[in-house]
């Protein structure tokens, strides 16, 4: 997706007092730069990468659903507890489901329209349509 660049380590070392950048020596110049390099994130590719915004009268939210391989060096230090895992386990399902139940009727839809566009009637006098006889 557009957007701004995404930084460099050069970008930081710019915003640097340059008083201090001139005590630098060149190795010590490289070291902090790699460690900025170590520290800014990696993109990743993503299997879906889905990003809009609902306007509403008051105010203004945005939905991001990102599905991709999970790159991340450490595991988390961070507990979490067994009811934020069942929520999580729950709202994945919920979105799942939703997401196919949009996409079956969809399809449906689709195969509707185009049996009527093609004129094939599947069930012969059932239905005759709003004023025939």
């Amino acid at each position: 997706m557009g957007g701004r660049p995404l930084p460099t380590a050069a970008t930081y070392l710019a915003q640097v007092d340059p008083a201090v950048q001139d005590s630098f020596t060149p190795q010590q110049r490289a070291e902090v730069a790699r460690l900025i390099e170590l520290a800014i994130p990696k993109p990743a590719p993503k299997l879906i990468d889905l990003r809009f915004t609902i306007d509403l009268l008051i105010s203004r939210y945005f939905i991001v659903l990102i599905v991709g391989k999970d790159r991340r060096r450490a595991a988390r230090n961070v507990t979490v507890s067994q009811l934020t895992q069942w929520g999580n386990w729950a709202a994945a399902v919920v979105l799942l489901l939703g997401f196919n139940l949009a996409l079956s009727m969809s399809l449906f839809i689709l195969a509707y329209l185009i049996k009527s566009a093609l004129g094939i009637d599947l069930f012969p006098g059932h239905f005759r349509g709003i004023g025939q006889g």
